[in-house]
């Protein structure tokens, strides 16, 4: 079954390594085998998949009958529980073609969910048309987190909820390998405060590597 791509069109060359392997086919095959265990392995102590997922629902709270983007979808996990959760339609955005095959196909061409082939930065969807907006892991990927802020405030509706996970900023000689690919790694610190000064009322905590973000658009932003 072919994904159908919304806009049906090639996003630009990506501008670092990590974004150029994120468009193999062989990562998109094997991306999920890494993330059942990601968490687990970044936090220190057993973190199921089913977890952080539960997290992100109950952040998002509530799904059913409303509308939601997964941004940077990869293939598809937080998009396809927001599904199961009743969710009227969810917006699937990634700039990689095969992460977004990947998606449909185990979301098995749900008719609610709508693959966009897109930048984060430049997020095709009318201003204030999503209830919620969540972010699995590929905030490490998006090299202007800053206007990633601006669009998910522009495109979401007045008192809609966010997501963020991503991995921190460590002194980890992998994490310094990584971040030469182009990937970044913020702390809590920093991406709380800049999503306070755009418009969000936010809360985060740390466990390990890893950072959780969730928030509410209070404001008209700046």
């Amino acid at each position: 079954m072919k994904a159908p791509f919304f806009p049906d069109q090639r996003v630009k060359k990506p501008l670092t390594l990590a974004h150029w392997v994120n468009l193999w086919p062989l990562t998109a095959w094997g991306y999920e085998l890494w993330r059942f265990r990601a968490l687990s392995l970044l936090s220190g102590r057993p973190f199921p998949l089913s977890e952080e997922l539960a997290r992100m629902l109950q952040a998002m709270e509530p799904v059913a009958e409303r509308d939601f983007l997964d941004l940077g979808t990869s293939t598809g996990l937080y998009a396809r529980a927001l599904l199961r959760a009743g969710a009227t339609r969810v917006w699937a955005l990634d700039l990689s073609p095969a992460m977004l095959r990947v998606a449909w196909r185990k979301a098995q061409g749900h008719p609610r969910l709508v693959p966009l082939l897109a930048r984060a930065e430049a997020i095709p969807l009318a201003s204030a048309s999503v209830d919620g907006v969540v972010v699995g892991g590929s905030w490490n990927e998006f090299p202007q987190p800053q206007e990633v802020i601006r669009e998910m405030h522009r495109v979401l509706r007045p008192g809609g909820r966010l997501w963020i996970m991503f991995s921190h900023r460590s002194a980890s000689p992998v994490q310094q390998l990584l971040a030469w690919s182009g990937l970044r790694f913020p702390t809590l610190e920093t991406l709380l405060e800049s999503l306070s000064k755009s418009g969000f009322a936010v809360r985060g905590w740390r466990e390990g590597a890893v950072g959780f973000v969730t928030g509410t658009k209070v404001t008209s932003g700046v």
